[in-house]
């Protein structure tokens, strides 16, 4: 099963568009990971600075790093940022060599990411810059400070933004982190009411259903990459196996 991989990884990299995101489409998950033993990083693109209608982006920005350190601890796991323009996150392979080189340094066994069927732009350019993060990171002829690495599983979640054509392939149980995660939430003034979007009863109720369908308390759904994916996804590395031909 998809959920006994996930929680067998020893380093799972989650990325998002904007600070807050990664907490939404994984935070449940990143927190039940934690406490198996994983090493879990939340990788957001921008600090989503431009989100607030009275703070100057720059006021917002600082706030929200705060907001997404005191979320990190709550969860258990490590937050970083490219510091990348909110609502201008640029889709190009010069981004995409920054995502790369992150996930060379971490090594993730799994990558999760925005849907790309979104309406914002961010998020569909958050979803095109890792899934061609992945593909760089994994081509040894692309010289950086680190080897080249393969994730074994790449996923998308499950967004209230990117709802075009999701489809909850993957139901992983996330009743362990659950807890943490609306302790982590409420770490931002997003979630606190800053939005006319209620994110914290929508997502509680979201991961209340998905449980039920699960057969669990709280579960998160994901898609998954698709068998083409799965089965290039060691395109680049060394032959191995008494069977190579090499």
């Amino acid at each position: 099963m998809i959920e006994d991989r996930i929680y067998a990884a020893s380093s799972i990299l989650v990325i998002g568009a904007h600070a807050f995101d990664a907490e939404v489409i994984a935070g449940p998950l990143a927190a039940a990971a934690v406490k198996r033993g994983a090493a879990v990083t939340f990788l957001h693109l921008t600090m989503g600075e431009q989100g607030h209608p009275c703070l100057i982006p720059q006021h917002y920005c600082a706030q929200k790093e705060e907001e997404a350190g005191r979320a990190a601890a709550r969860l258990g796991v490590t937050s970083r940022s490219l510091g990348l323009r909110d609502a201008f996150l640029p889709s190009n392979d010069e981004t995409a060599l920054e995502v790369c080189d992150v996930i060379r340094e971490l090594k993730p066994e799994i990558v999760i990411t925005h849907w790309h069927g979104s309406w914002h732009k961010d998020h569909r350019a958050a979803a095109h810059l890792t899934q061609t993060g992945v593909f760089f990171a994994a081509l040894p002829t692309i010289a950086s400070d680190h080897a080249a690495h393969t994730p074994q599983l790449l996923l998308f979640g499950e967004n209230w933004e990117d709802d075009d054509g999701f489809r909850p392939e993957h139901l992983v149980d996330v009743s362990d982190g659950f807890e943490a995660w609306t302790e982590a939430v409420k770490e931002y003034e997003l979630a606190r009411g800053l939005s006319s979007f209620p994110y914290v009863d929508y997502y509680s109720a979201l991961y209340r259903l998905r449980g039920c369908l699960r057969g669990t308390r709280h579960a998160q759904a994901f898609a998954g990459a698709s068998h083409s994916w799965n089965a290039g996804s060691g395109l680049f590395s060394p032959p191995s196996g008494k069977g190579s031909s090499r």
